[in-house]
């Protein structure tokens, strides 16, 4: 399943990034990265998630980068609905 087209951030109001996630829990680069790739399973792309492809989603990828939102280096950025985002959250709090 493919994530729908959007035009730029106000498309995913609330939805989080992994680097704000590992920001916002004064953790280190990779951290939510690892952790959701354990709740992957439980997890369902295009309602819990995106993966940004950088050739259809150049713009909108530019507009994170920009704000601070991305870590230099992500090329297909990933970005969390508010409850997916919670999910994780707590993963990363209990150690789970």
């Amino acid at each position: 399943m493919h994530p729908p087209e959007r035009n730029g951030s106000a498309d995913y109001p609330g939805w989080l990034s992994l680097r704000e996630i590992d920001a916002g829990l004064g953790l280190g680069k990779g951290s939510s990265f690892r952790a959701f790739k354990r709740l992957l399973p439980q997890l369902t792309e295009g309602r819990d998630f995106v993966v940004l492809d950088h050739r259809s989603h150049a713009a909108l990828a530019t507009e994170l980068h920009a704000a601070g939102r991305l870590y230099r280096s992500s090329l297909n950025p990933l970005l969390l609905a508010p409850e997916a985002a919670a999910l994780l959250h707590e993963a990363l709090q209990t150690g789970e």
